[in-house]
């Protein structure tokens, strides 16, 4: 297809759109600003000032519901329990006393010249003991009097801005300075780029809306995020003693004291790749794997009548993987090169494993693309059919999607074409554009053969003539050490997304995951989302080794006080008690449509993958076609959104998902949208929509 491919840009602009409204038109009336201004002004006249006996005589109807008099009274009777509801106990409310013969809903509603809230939701009781209130929007002030027959109807309203000219009118706003929204999003951001899709760019959410400081939901109130009150992000400061620890580990770090980098480096390819045997040998042969490791698993899969995969059994340890001859979970091994200290990830290749594959490449800086270099075994891999079994082509979109942009292509099996450097350049030539349109930059891209059985060319330069002939350049090991870890956010409130879970003593937990922000130690207070799970951490492990300290980057193993096993899984996540992560059920996203075969269209049923969590959702709106180019709207809710598009799309989650913006926390705003198999979206998460 023609146009540029997949990227996300390196910065983006925090000052981007909130409102969903300016990503399209409304053509509704009531959407009319003049007009909207007008009908609330009109109901608001009509509802004031109403006659204190009609609100008597409604109180003396309900009487035998009402609060009696004088009842546990507060010193400001502004919030009857009328409406406070009825979820809280009556010990942590105070009632309002009634007027006498009436309730005390008529008490609430006869006072005259006071400003009121509007509490919709009773409080919250928070895991520490408080009461939390939903902030409320502020009520119209009472008038004085009766009933003002002269006062405009909602209907008359309507039809005195109705006849205004159309000219008049404006449904998109447009900012102070001149610039359409659309006009800034194409001037500030570069993009996500697919294949198909011409340099399209990933929207960005401000501070305008920050639902961590209330953002009103489609009701007008703000987002329940259960008992634990939300602190805006940009008051975060770590505990004292922590951000001493943490910026004590930095300084070592930067002076070279710290011990090597960790990288983390995740496996990707095609099933039958030769994956799991590259890295198995890999192993072996940097000294990592005991001579007797390497007998066993020679002996069990010459036993089985499968000696060829020796290697790989070195990692495909589970009777399931060794039965079906294919990598099923994330391997997950360390090693070390002269340069680095690196945790491999050996993600499956199988489609119906692909959920585990964005699980590990999630916590990866840098990803090793294995394919076969066979004749007949590349094009196999590389399919590109829609529904096609190819896996090469999905691995590398998800891979870039995630925010990996280093990746070294290793073209195995060339002994059974003879080490052929025309099948090397031939793979190349066919895999190469594909690559660049998925937004992997060359400078950041490696090429190398290697053949895993025999180890050519994975430790040191290749030993076999006919590939030495011609390959004079790096190593497998040589490109590992070329790549960087990532940075990371140490100065931001802890997150970290649960990968692995085991039952701790007394049953309490003890997870495993990699850190995307903040710092731990032992003692460090925590909470867990979905739920609400307060606790502390007993124990840190990086390596199997305890450790005082962990930050953002690290992979860990935390034990914990205070919170049961039961109530985490993968996908959970372990973080800060007064900067929790956000819990949605319907957010929106800009994304890029990959290669499908069918539009995706309004309720189509997927999954929404993020970090390590996978949940059933709805595309519940389509709200706009973009320039992928300029970002400009191109096309408002569209009936359906085709492969190459870059678009805007609302999604509803079956339940609350942990999930954050994209510009606050890029590794859990970033999503990939799914359906029968295949990845047949990604992008990320703009708006946060609706949380509970």
């Amino acid at each position: 297809m023609a146009g540029k491919g997949y990227n996300y840009a390196d910065d983006f602009d925090d000052n981007w759109y909130a409102d969903e409204d300016q990503y399209y038109e409304e053509e509704d009336d009531a959407e009319d600003p003049e007009l909207a201004a007008a009908v609330q002004a009109a109901k608001k006249a009509s509802l004031a000032g109403k006659p204190a006996q009609a609100a008597q005589s409604a109180g003396k109807t309900s009487q035998a519901s009402a609060a009696p008099a004088g009842k546990g009274a507060s010193n400001a009777p502004t919030k009857p329990d009328a409406l406070q509801g009825n979820g809280s106990s009556s010990s942590s409310r105070s009632k309002a006393a009634g007027p006498a013969g009436g309730s005390a809903l008529a008490s609430y509603l006869c006072a005259p010249a006071e400003t009121h809230h509007r509490a919709v939701r009773p409080p919250q009781q928070s895991a520490f003991g408080r009461e939390t209130f939903p902030i409320a929007l502020q009520g119209a002030q009472q008038q004085e009097g009766g009933f003002r027959f002269d006062t405009p109807s909602p209907d008359e309203a309507v039809l005195s801005a109705r006849s205004k000219p159309a000219a008049q009118r404006a449904s998109v706003p447009s900012s102070s300075s001149g610039v359409t929204p659309a006009q800034d999003v194409g001037r500030r951001l570069e993009g996500l780029q697919l294949q198909g899709a011409a340099q399209p760019s990933i929207a960005e959410e401000p501070d305008a809306r920050p639902l961590s400081s209330a953002a009103a939901s489609t009701s007008g109130q703000p987002h329940d995020r259960g008992a634990i009150p939300k602190r805006p992000l940009r008051e975060y400061e770590a505990e004292p003693e922590l951000a001493r620890e943490v910026h004590e580990r930095l300084a070592r770090e930067a002076v070279g004291q710290g011990g090597k980098p960790l990288l983390h480096l995740v496996v990707l390819g095609h099933v039958d790749a030769g994956k799991s045997t590259l890295m198995g040998r890999l192993l072996h042969d940097l000294g990592h794997v005991s001579q007797k490791a390497a007998h066993r698993a020679e002996r069990d899969a010459k036993a089985a009548g499968k000696g060829s995969f020796a290697w790989a059994w070195l990692l495909d340890e589970r009777p399931e993987e060794r039965a079906r001859g294919v990598t099923v979970d994330v391997a997950a091994a360390f090693f070390a090169t002269p340069a680095r200290l690196v945790r491999l990830l050996d993600a499956p290749g199988h489609q119906d494993f692909v959920p585990n594959m964005i699980a590990g490449a999630a916590q990866a800086d840098a990803a090793l693309l294995v394919v076969d270099g066979s004749r007949g075994g590349f094009e196999a891999g590389f399919s590109g059919s829609p529904g096609g079994g190819g896996q090469t082509r999905e691995h590398a979109q998800l891979a870039r999607s995630l925010g990996i942009d280093q990746l070294a292509v290793v073209v195995s099996k060339l002994d059974t074409c003879d080490f052929s450097q025309e099948r090397f350049e031939e793979v190349k030539g066919m895999l190469q554009p594909f690559l660049k349109l998925s937004g992997f930059k060359e400078s950041l891209t490696t090429w190398l053969p290697a053949v895993g059985p025999t180890g050519e060319n994975l430790v040191g330069p290749p030993t076999e003539p006919q590939l030495a002939s011609w390959w004079r350049g790096p190593s497998v090991v040589q490109a590992i050490d070329a790549m960087k870890p990532s940075t990371h956010d140490v100065d931001k409130p802890l997150r970290l997304p649960v990968t692995d879970v085991f039952k701790g003593a007394r049953g309490s937990a003890a997870l495993g995951g990699r850190l995307v922000a903040g710092a731990l130690k032992a003692g460090t207070k925590v909470v867990m989302q979905p739920g609400n799970h307060a606790g502390s951490v007993r124990s840190v492990e990086v390596n199997g080794a305890p450790v005082p300290l962990a930050m953002a980057g690290d992979t860990v193993d935390v034990a914990l006080n205070g919170i049961d096993a039961a109530a985490v899984s993968a996908g959970s996540m372990l973080c800060h008690p007064q900067w929790p992560v956000h819990l949605v059920s319907r957010f929106m996203a800009r994304v890029v449509v990959l290669d499908i075969a069918m539009p995706i269209l309004k309720g189509r049923q997927v999954s929404i993958h993020v970090h390590a969590a996978a949940e059933a959702a709805q595309v519940s709106r389509l709200v706009s076609v973009l320039n992928p180019k300029s970002g400009e709207v191109m096309k408002a809710r569209p009936r359906a959104l085709i492969k190459g598009q870059t678009a805007v799309l609302e999604a509803t989650t079956s339940r609350p998902v942990c999930l954050e913006l994209y510009t606050d926390f890029r590794a859990l705003g970033r999503i990939a949208i799914r359906d029968g198999g295949r990845t047949i979206a990604v992008g990320v998460v703009i708006n946060l929509v609706e949380s509970t």
